[in-house]
């Protein structure tokens, strides 16, 4: 007796919503391999169902579904096929897409017995995709996984069916289900069987059996792949124990079908014991029992075996019988549904592939007019040759978006300009510019401040304001900038990491920043404003660090700003707008096929 299918039955009388919760542990149920309950149960189910005088598509589909089941774990896989395909029917675009996706995943587990496999393959997809991940049937999203896994190594697919027990193995974990864990854990055993590796096979056994309450059902699995382990390391004796325990288990469990797995294998590994007679014996019952349970995948196994065992015997005549009987099932299992069962494969990558592609369109779009509001709050190179005809302003993101941003004011004739470097690039980067443009604004309309120094310092305050977030714990994000007021011929500095150079007679005269950024920062101090008297024919750099950072050049190492001093230099004769098309030119000569490592800012004038 199971409390809780008791409890449900109890409810389902009177509320037919109760159905689902109680097919869903219902289902569970069925991994106990306990036969006897299982058609109780199933009986009760559907004479609950019947109690309701009208059977709305739920209810009937609830009621095949049950059917259906029943006869898959009586090993009655074509009984199953009927009422499972009549449940899909009635369910499919129904609000229980959980019991459409159910009957699907047990459609395909009946199909992938017979030896259907492409067939199996569709409806464990199918149920895959409409299953949900958190409702009453989650469990079972894993042993689709396993499922899937399983073929895949019966393919030699070995990759897909790594993913696929892995992803099972997570969802188990994800649910605490135990019995999913086993089976993601068994199946890996298998994989690396199949991939000769046996240290990695035993290893995953090992974990299998590790786990705490497992069924009559799974020791006989286990004591099969410890056999199949076995015989693998040529230990013929100690696979054959392991088989014939394993055997024993499941008929005295009434697993009859499963026990035809465990004849096979027996039988394989009497061959290689010289046992011919014995193994002859033990596969034809495994043989009887592929034939009742139309097992058509074993019974190409029988057959190749028998063949070979005949063969040994000398009996010709029967092992030709056999291989012809081989040869027939191969050419339909390994031929027409491998192809189909990679066609789905296909349909799958395509589906998948358009989804991505939706998924990336969607990205790039906002993030495209994330590159228009960031444009926006530029100034416009109309603005800035406004101000300062002899100009340029080099602007190369890394990214569409970029940290990098230049930023022009006038407030009282005084012309406020800057080149600010943010945490990061890209959308982060992207993102912390906005926060650190407006505040450089604020503190200028708002606090009505045009001397540089006390414009960090307040710049500062407004980010470090709008970054506390000391619930969810400290954000350190800012920016590093170099900041200047122009009035006259009389130039105010003041720089947060990034200095000033100004190119005169010949040399580059550097005005250092004091050593902190805008943000948080464990030795914080004012920020200091340094007044400078501009000559004529002086030239005023400001930048960000992403042009010296650059990789590049023959042996790929970064530009350094002592080339970056050397460059300017050499461009004094220049006007500013060719210094700028030399400067872009020489970055992209310098980085050549390398990526772009961060965004590149330069702000120059002359006077």
């Amino acid at each position: 007796m199971d409390e809780q299918i008791e409890q449900l039955l109890s409810e389902s009388k009177t509320d037919c919503f109760k159905l689902i919760p109680l097919t869903a542990r219902y289902s569970e149920l069925l991994s106990s391999g306990n036969l006897k309950l299982i058609e109780e149960y199933a009986k009760r189910i559907e004479d609950t169902c019947h109690l309701w005088e009208t059977e709305t598509p739920m209810i009937r589909g609830i009621r095949l579904f049950s059917d259906g089941m029943k006869s898959y774990f009586n090993a009655n896989f074509e009984a199953s096929l009927q009422p499972l395909e009549n449940a899909m029917e009635i369910l499919k675009g129904s609000a229980c897409n959980d019991l459409f996706a159910m009957a699907n995943m047990f459609y395909g587990r009946s199909n992938r017995s017979l030896g259907n496999l492409d067939i199996s393959v569709r409806h464990f997809t199918v149920g895959m995709e409409n299953l949900d991940s958190n409702g009453e049937f989650a469990i079972f999203k894993g042993l689709g996984y396993y499922q899937l896994a399983e073929i895949d190594v019966y393919i030699n697919d070995f990759e897909a069916a790594k993913k696929n027990y892995e992803q099972a193995a997570n969802e188990a974990d994800r649910l605490s289900h135990s019995s999913g864990l086993f089976r993601a854990y068994n199946g890996m055993a298998n994989l690396f069987l199949n991939r000769k590796d046996l240290e990695q096979c035993k290893l995953f056994l090992d974990k299998s059996l590790s786990i705490e309450g497992l069924t009559v059902s799974q020791i006989s699995r286990s004591y099969c792949d410890l056999g199949v382990y076995y015989h693998n390391k040529k230990d013929f004796i100690n696979a054959a124990k392991s088989l014939k325990e394993s055997y024993q288990l499941r008929m005295d469990s009434n697993l009859k079908s499963a026990a035809s797995t465990s004849l096979i294998n027996l039988g394989k590994t009497q061959l290689e014991l010289e046992q011919t007679g014995l193994a002859i014996s033990t596969l034809e019952e495994a043989l009887g029992l592929c034939v009742k349970y139309k097992s058509n995948a074993k019974l190409m196994a029988c057959h190749q075996l028998l063949a070979q065992a005949y063969a040994k015997n000398n009996e010709w005549k029967k092992s030709s019988k056999f291989y012809t009987k081989y040869d027939l099932l191969q050419i339909s299992l390994n031929s027409t549904q491998l192809q189909n069962i990679y066609d789905i494969k296909n349909e799958q990558i395509q589906k998948q592939k358009a989804i991505i592609e939706a998924a990336h369109k969607e990205i790039t779009d906002s993030i495209s007019y994330a590159k228009r509001i960031q444009n926006a709050i530029l100034p416009s190179e109309k603005l800035i040759q406004r101000y300062l005809k002899n100009s340029f302003m080099l602007y190369k993101p890394k990214d569409v978006v970029a940290g990098d941003f230049y930023w022009v004011q006038e407030k009282n004739e005084t012309l406020m300009f800057a080149v600010a470097d943010c945490t990061g690039h890209g959308v982060p980067g992207a993102m912390v510019s906005v926060v650190c443009n407006n505040a450089l604004s604020r503190s200028v309309r708002e606090y009505g401040l045009t001397e540089p120094g006390k414009i960090l310092d307040q710049t500062r305050e407004i980010v470090i304001q709008q970054f506390d977030t000391s619930k969810k714990g400290e954000v350190k994000d800012g920016m590093d900038i170099a900041l200047c007021t122009l009035m006259g011929n009389t130039l105010k500095y003041s720089g947060a990491n990034n200095p000033l150079w100004i190119v005169r007679k010949g040399e580059v005269l550097e005005t250092k920043a004091d050593k902190q950024p805008i943000g948080k920062f464990e030795t914080s101090s004012l920020f200091t404003t340094h007044t400078l008297q501009l000559e004529r024919g002086d030239n005023i750099y400001i930048f960000s660090d992403g042009y010296a950072d650059q990789f590049g050049g023959e042996k790929g190492k970064k530009f350094r700003t002592k080339a970056l001093k050397t460059l300017l230099l050499s461009l004094q004769d220049k006007k500013m707008k060719d210094q700028k098309t030399i400067l872009n030119e020489n970055f992209e000569n310098w980085k050549g096929s390398l990526e772009q490592i961060d965004d590149v800012c330069i702000f120059g004038f002359g006077v």
